[in-house]
């Protein structure tokens, strides 16, 4: 049976291109359960979170459900590709939802960028009633959920993660945010989406440099809880399976579960960010961009080094070498690790390791330790 074209209309508003789409239908079915050692008895995934077809099953019950006033879907200019496998799976899919597209990359996780998008929302009627769908990576989904936790203050939404990165945290624990003053993630909320749909399929055409970002923050979830490690280390691109994806986002799960608002124990997921993002902050300020996992893989090494775990550092830095920070940009880093959200009474806090699998939070780190620390990952001995 020939299947039936896909029909775009174009229109233009506030930067954005808004289009509507034709679909097809999926049937499907899929169950899922994961075992980590790290943590006691089977963790299985909250009703929110669906993997493969069972997922575009659930995504498309949902939509059948909820019989939203109206459906958006951002994407950016990388995921809008993904877009028409999306919408030939979803038998009830609405013909005439809109998509919003907006520029890959950070730059597009700011206020003028959300401002832009609330006004195209109101343009096209939306009301509370109305149901956005982010498909794509970390930046689409922090400022779509964003967008949609603040929106007539509060509009469903559903994650479509394109990325590995997105698929194995970004999309996950109901953070959302924006940057802000040349700071990574200062405005946001804590809001769940209604499903959170983990597609590989997505990975197919995702770029090395995209594969390593989503590789650091597994080798993340390897290190707190000490499942699969350093075997993770040796992951490659084309090794990434349902089942490789479902084990290391169990890890954040689990966390989240216990502490959604990050009053306590889910800090330990933060491993890594407390230089990473001021890293990514720093290089984007720059005009360097680097991926957010390329920059948590450089918190990492810090994280090891501090704790003292010099083993462990050197098996990380065999996949992912350490690059040097000059002297310069080292005080630069340490601003901006002085205004991280996670600090407490002005103090700058890392999450380190007692060992591998036994993260600590709250620790509080001097500029004259982690000076030490710095010269040490440079190759120097003087602090």
């Amino acid at each position: 049976m020939a299947l039936p074209e896909i029909h775009f209309s174009l229109h233009f508003k506030s930067g954005f291109r808004i289009r509507e789409i034709n679909h097809l239908s999926v049937n499907c079915e899929f169950k899922y359960s994961a075992e980590m050692s790290y943590f006691s008895g089977v963790i299985m995934t909250k009703p929110t979170l669906h993997f493969g077809e069972a997922g575009i099953q659930a995504l498309d019950a949902l939509l059948l459900s909820k019989t939203p006033s109206k459906v958006f879907i951002l994407v950016d200019g990388n995921t809008s590709q993904c877009l028409p496998f999306l919408a030939q799976s979803l038998a009830h899919l609405p013909a005439d939802f809109e998509i919003l597209e907006v520029d890959p990359g950070e730059e597009s996780k700011e206020l003028e960028v959300a401002a832009n998008l609330w006004h195209v929302l109101l343009d096209y009627g939306a009301d509370r009633n109305a149901l956005l769908i982010n498909l794509g990576g970390g930046v689409v989904c922090d400022l779509g959920a964003f967008i949609a936790s603040t929106f007539k203050r509060g509009i469903s939404f559903v994650h479509v993660p394109t990325s590995l990165l997105a698929m194995v945290d970004a999309s996950v624990g109901g953070k959302n945010g924006l940057n802000f003053a040349g700071l990574k993630n200062q405005i946001g909320t804590f809001n769940e989406p209604d499903l959170v749909l983990i597609e590989p399929k997505f990975l197919e055409t995702l770029p090395e440099s995209e594969w390593e970002s989503g590789h650091g923050e597994m080798i993340k979830h390897s290190l707190i809880s000490g499942h699969n490690w350093p075997k993770i280390l040796g992951l490659r691109s084309a090794q990434v399976k349902l089942k490789t994806i479902s084990e290391s986002v169990a890890v954040k799960e689990k966390l989240v579960s216990i502490d959604f608002k990050e009053a306590g124990v889910r800090k330990v997921l933060n491993l890594g960010h407390t230089f990473g993002h001021a890293l990514e902050s720093l290089r984007l300020a720059q005009g360097n961009s680097i991926t957010h996992g390329s920059a948590v893989i450089q918190g990492l090494h810090m994280a090891l080094a501090l704790s003292g775990l010099a083993d462990a550092q050197q098996l990380l830095n065999a996949a992912y070498s350490w690059i040097p920070i000059s002297d310069v940009e080292a005080d630069l880093l340490w601003e901006l690790q002085r205004a991280d959200k996670k600090n407490e009474d002005g103090m700058v806090k890392f999450v380190l390791l007692s060992s591998v699998g036994h993260p600590k939070y709250g620790n509080t780190i001097t500029k004259d330790r982690w000076c030490t620390s710095l010269a040490a990952l440079n190759g120097r001995k003087d602090g």
